[in-house]
């Protein structure tokens, strides 16, 4: 018989233990993930979080579920949160996410922030319960690289400052991971960056995949043609690179950003849901 599990900040030594329970939880996921150390690591560094903020459930001494409340001032974006499928049906879940929002409160939080993919109706039915609300809808797309003759615009290598210069006016209002200073951190060391007035863009390739981790315009230049003008840049420039197909992560759903991607005809492979709640 299972006992009762004990919910606790993760201990010094625990991190593999932890790396070990999380391929466990999302082995059966709606996405099956497998995830590394090194995964993990790269993961909270981007979003600026902390390994020993994560607080896991333990039942006999093992990790069966955690949460990963990753703060910022006055607000917390849960980076993750899971149960072992020997522990699901007994409230811990709902434990962990009470359990996230005491620790951000004592840390002077006040916005709770978290994303759950469209279809797993399980989980946005828990935060529905918790109080949390849907605020807005990001989505994940899929293409192909392609020549283009002209781009509208000419992109010019841009440097770190100018990148982070430029992010930061035009990620203000998009999902906790992309407005994140570490995240675009993280990003821009393995890619291309190119700038324009008004705009950047972010050119990778690994393998056969091409991607695209961002492409922003300042909100007094949109509705320009800067965009897309961008896009046309960075699907060309990773055809040369080789690219089979090109992969856009977590993008607000928008007019704009719709007849972006059907312009260049991408696929819509992902949707996720904001969820946001005051503490």
């Amino acid at each position: 018989m299972l006992g009762e599990a004990r919910i606790r900040r993760i201990g010094d030594d625990q991190l593999d233990e932890l790396i070990d329970a999380q391929n466990e939880i999302f082995s059966d996921y709606i996405i099956p993930m497998r995830i590394s150390r090194e995964f993990f690591l790269d993961f909270v560094r981007s979003t600026g979080g902390k390994v020993s903020n994560v607080h896991v459930a333990t039942d006999g001494g093992k990790i069966v579920g955690y949460v990963n409340p990753v703060i910022d001032r006055g607000e917390c974006w849960i980076g993750g949160v899971g149960v072992a499928p020997t522990h699901r049906r007994k409230g811990i879940a709902q434990r962990l996410m009470t359990k996230a929002e005491e620790f951000a409160s004592e840390q002077g939080v006040h916005m709770m922030s978290l994303e759950v993919i469209e279809g797993n109706e399980k989980a946005h039915g828990l935060y529905m319960k918790l109080g949390y609300s849907d605020s807005r809808t990001y989505i994940t797309a899929e293409g192909r690289p392609a020549q283009f003759g002209g781009y509208g615009v000419n992109p010019q290598k841009a440097s770190m400052s100018e990148v982070l210069a430029l992010h930061e006016r035009s990620y203000a209002d998009t999902c906790w991971q992309r407005r994140k200073i570490f995240s675009i951190v993280q990003s821009a060391r393995g890619a291309e960056c190119y700038k324009v007035d008004g705009g950047f863009v972010l050119v990778r390739k690994i393998d056969a995949n091409g991607f695209i981790p961002y492409l922003g315009v300042v909100p007094e230049m949109r509705g320009k043609g800067i965009g897309t003008s961008l896009a046309k840049f960075a699907l060309n420039r990773l055809y040369e690179l080789g690219a089979f197909k090109v992969v856009l992560y977590n993008v607000n759903q928008d007019e704009q950003t719709i007849r972006l991607l059907d312009h260049f005809d991408f696929g819509i492979t992902m949707k996720q849901l904001e969820m946001r709640k005051s503490i």
